[in-house]
């Protein structure tokens, strides 16, 4: 309720100062003769100034900041009351710099206008007269094309015949100056029209004609306007195909979709109304017809233009058919015939992804088989220098137990050789193995009669003993498999099973041998089972050094830094 009382308070103080300043503002305007009388007609578009007969008609467009919303303007109504002209409601009247525009002027603007500025107030009056009383009225735009001749009269001069009439001056816009200025050369007025020698494009705008005609001894101004527009000439030529050529051929696949675009330049035309249009006539006398015509861009030369069609899905059908493209401007037309072909597949693209496929493939699984075969190698040299030592903080005191079958086991029917045998066995597992895993490897390892009992252990210590390690290296040989040292990878073999802290075994053939019928079962599922590394090399011979066979060795041991980096 406050809001509302506010507005009508508002209203009421905003009619209070519009009376005051309607009565102290315009008394000197409403007084007396109107400033100027103006006689134009219906359906032109006219303008009037708000300048005083004295004044240089000069700058009635000037937008600067210090004109703008300086001139007001209000129409007489038949009481003598006055009404601001509200722009924002008719479309119709803009007001520009100093300036009352009409777009177009109608019957019902006739009437009396007061315009307002910051030190005066002037009266124009204007009739409006309908063009059907003037069936001569001449033109009221003109084109032209630069580098001509050209003419324009003043509209409404043909409707004052028999009427005396006088001081007949041309002005253009913007400034509304003098059309025949010093600085225009090429334009001269003979007989009150208007010739232009050359056009120019500078000579586009809006020219106003004036002429004083007396009316019941009353001076009147007739005001007509005339657009003049300048462009270039139109083209007399038909449109150019610009593709595809007459008699191309276009390649297609059979049930793949296919775009069949045509491309048109028109040359410039003031009026532009192309028509493009696609016919695809088939052998059965079938006609299909599609056109457009507005897409286009244009540039210096004209419009290039752009029409494109679809086929969904190529057929057997369409490979027979004859396509057309066609353009039309004012001046004539232009047309082009293509046809389709049909489109192989690549074979050799297929051959070339094949062949490159199976390369890959081939590469691959090159690269496979030499991860496979170098799989250890590449192991151990990450363990060499990425991988951390895992025997640190296991409580472990060896890193592996030996078990082997020493020379003086008992062995039925022993012989020389089978002697020989056992002590190169022997000699493997208590100097082969310690001179290169703890030489060179830095592994500890666990041999019972020179780090334990140098007479050896009690079958109970044998587990304990075991236990200790993280591995346990078994040398495999016929007296082994047959010897009284079988309990110790028996042993072994329960500790590997164990849930808590299992025990890792490495098998180690050291000679070829059969197992008899009384072997533990357990023993005999672990030789089955588990890993066993050949021994092929000879104790005292060249192949003693035997890299691949320490390699694999070395697999199987726990991860620990060695002194030179895996070098035997």
């Amino acid at each position: 309720m406050l809001l509302l009382g506010l507005f009508f308070l508002f209203c009421n103080i905003k009619h209070t100062v519009l009376a005051e300043f309607d009565v102290s503002g315009f008394s000197n305007c409403l007084d007396g003769e109107p400033n100027y009388r103006y006689q134009v007609f219906a359906e032109e578009n006219v303008f009037f100034q708000c300048n005083l007969p004295f004044h240089e008609p000069l700058q009635i467009y000037n937008k600067s900041f210090f004109n703008e919303n300086k001139t007001q303007w209000f129409l007489q109504k038949p009481d003598r009351s006055i009404e601001e002209i509200d722009i924002s409601k008719n479309f119709k009247i803009s007001n520009i710099g100093r300036a009352l525009w009409f777009s177009p002027v109608e019957m019902r603007h006739s009437g009396t206008y007061l315009c307002r500025t910051e030190n005066m107030c002037m009266q124009i009056r204007i009739h409006v007269q309908p063009k059907e009383n003037c069936t001569k009225y001449g033109p009221s735009s003109h084109y032209f094309t630069t580098d001509i001749k050209g003419s324009i009269s003043c509209p409404s001069l043909n409707c004052q015949q028999g009427r005396n009439i006088s001081n007949l001056r041309w002005y253009k816009t913007a400034n509304f100056e003098d059309v025949q200025s010093p600085n225009r050369f090429s334009l001269a007025i003979i007989n009150d029209i208007v010739h232009f020698n050359v056009i120019y494009t500078e000579d586009a705008g809006t020219y106003i004609c004036d002429y004083l005609l007396y009316i019941d001894g009353k001076e009147w101004i007739v005001r007509a306007t005339t657009e003049v527009d300048v462009g270039v000439q139109d083209t007399q030529s038909p449109p150019e195909i610009l593709g595809p050529s007459n008699g191309t051929e276009i390649k297609a696949e059979l049930g793949k979709p296919l775009n069949l675009t045509c491309r048109i330049l028109f040359r410039f035309e003031r009026y532009f109304n192309p028509l493009i249009t696609w016919t695809l006539l088939y052998p059965n006398s079938k006609e299909e017809r599609f056109g457009r015509g507005d897409l286009c861009t244009t540039h210096f030369e004209g419009n290039d233009c752009f029409f494109t069609i679809t086929l969904n899905k190529v057929t057997m059908n369409d490979f027979k058919a004859t396509f057309y493209c066609h353009a039309q401007n004012s001046v004539g037309n232009a047309s082009t015939m293509v046809k389709l072909s049909r489109k192989e597949r690549d074979f050799v693209f297929l051959v070339y992804v094949l062949c490159a496929t199976v390369l890959l493939l081939l590469l691959l699984l090159a690269g496979s088989g030499m991860v496979y075969l170098n799989w250890i190698e590449i192991v151990l040299f990450y363990r060499n220098y990425l991988s951390n030592d895992e025997t640190i903080g296991d409580d472990k005191e060896f890193d592996a137990f030996i078990s082997y079958a020493t020379h003086n086991s008992e062995f039925s029917e022993e012989t020389r050789e089978n002697y020989c045998k056992s002590y190169d066995e022997e000699q493997f597992a208590t100097q082969m193995l310690p001179n290169v895993l703890e030489n060179n490897y830095n592994y500890k390892l666990c041999i019972l009669e020179r780090d334990i009992l140098p007479g050896g252990a009690y079958v109970e210590d044998i587990a304990k003993i075991i236990k200790r390690s993280r591995r346990a290296i078994f040398i495999l040989s016929q007296r082994y498999i047959t010897g009284p040292s079988l309990f110790e990878l028996q042993a072994a073999i329960t500790c590997s099973v164990e849930k808590e802290d299992p025990l890792k075994l490495i098998l180690i053939k050291f000679s070829s041998f059969k197992e008899p019928e009384s072997i533990p079962h357990v023993v005999k599922k672990a030789l089955k089972t588990l890993p066993m590394v050949s021994w092929k090399g000879d104790v005292d011979g060249k192949f003693a050094q035997n890299t691949q066979f320490w390699n694999r060795v070395r697999y199987y041991m726990p991860v620990k830094k060695s002194k030179n980096n895996g070098k035997i």
